[in-house]
């Protein structure tokens, strides 16, 4: 039933309308006036929405594992946060907590790697400072940047990022806890995206793994997505309650889970699936050691 203050076209597409939202594009056919009270409700009112659909998709995705991909295979997709968002918010969780609180044990430095003189005990329980000897001395010295650039033969254009390294090393050889620090602020800065790009590679292993299934790929990266933010989750409870009781319980968590969604999204036996799970958790914890040390070499100059 048409209103007086109807329009006959949409403010948005300039598409035909007969009520009061667009056939088109979803937009209100009648726009108001501006005000400032209108973004608080539009906050609310997408916050309570968000909500229900975040819980829902929360409570599927630990309670039926693997339940949450066939729901999106099957197209019922209004009811649930989509992949890519869930994955994202989850993640931006757990690294702004381990941004707050980085795990202090990550770095263990010896106090002889300053340079230092380390204090020798006495008999009588007194400490001496023990000189460092000419020996040791020049052994610790760190070379030149003008000789290492002859040594190593590096070209011209490589010469920026070696001096970037060369003052990282000199960082660490003057104040390793300081450099340190800021190694790990640095990591942790890039670890999201190296995290991120460990999912399209999970997909290859699954897509491998089960090439027989007739899948395609975009439903591997689904999974993985899925799949990575039940891990991000459980890292949250787990890094939030007790981490020091809860977190051997990980791994076991983490290879009956995925067993439980290869046997829910793909069939086959429990044995079987249980194997693969092994095969599964064992590549992605060589490429995620790679993207480890891969993440701290780019985040070295950052020092």
């Amino acid at each position: 039933m048409s209103t007086p203050n109807l329009p006959t076209h949409c403010p948005n597409c300039q598409a035909p309308v007969f009520g009061p939202y667009c056939a088109q594009c979803g937009q209100e056919t009648v726009v108001s006036r501006l005000r400032l009270r209108d973004f608080s409700h539009e906050y609310l009112q997408n916050f309570v929405t968000l909500e229900g659909r975040l819980w829902r998709s929360l409570w599927l995705l630990v309670s039926q594992p693997g339940q949450l991909t066939l729901e999106f295979l099957a197209g019922r997709r209004r009811s649930y946060v989509r992949p890519i968002p869930l994955y994202l918010s989850l993640s931006f969780l757990l690294f702004v907590l381990l941004a707050l609180t980085p795990p202090a044990s990550l770095f263990q430095l010896d106090d002889t790697g300053t340079g230092a003189a380390a204090p020798a005990a006495t008999s009588k329980g007194q400490t001496t400072q023990r000189k460092p000897s000419a020996t040791s001395t020049a052994k610790d010295k760190l070379p030149t940047l003008e000789e290492l650039e002859l040594q190593m033969d590096l070209p011209q254009w490589l010469k920026p990022l070696g001096k970037r390294y060369y003052k990282a090393i000199e960082q660490f050889k003057n104040d390793p806890h300081v450099a340190s620090q800021r190694l790990l602020s640095a990591v942790l800065a890039k670890l999201p995206y190296a995290a991120f790009l460990l999912v399209p590679v999970f997909a290859v292993y699954t897509r491998l793994l089960f090439w027989r299934r007739n899948r395609g790929y975009a439903e591997h990266f689904l999974f993985a997505l899925h799949l990575h933010a039940f891990v991000f989750l459980t890292l949250l409870v787990v890094y939030g309650l007790a981490p020091d009781a809860l977190a051997p319980w990980l791994f076991w968590s983490w290879l009956i889970y995925l067993t439980l969604a290869l046997r829910r999204l793909f069939g086959g036996r429990w044995w079987v699936q249980c194997l693969r799970a092994l095969l599964l958790m064992a590549l992605h914890a060589i490429s995620l050691a790679i993207a480890l040390a891969f993440t701290f070499v780019i985040a070295l100059p950052a020092i």
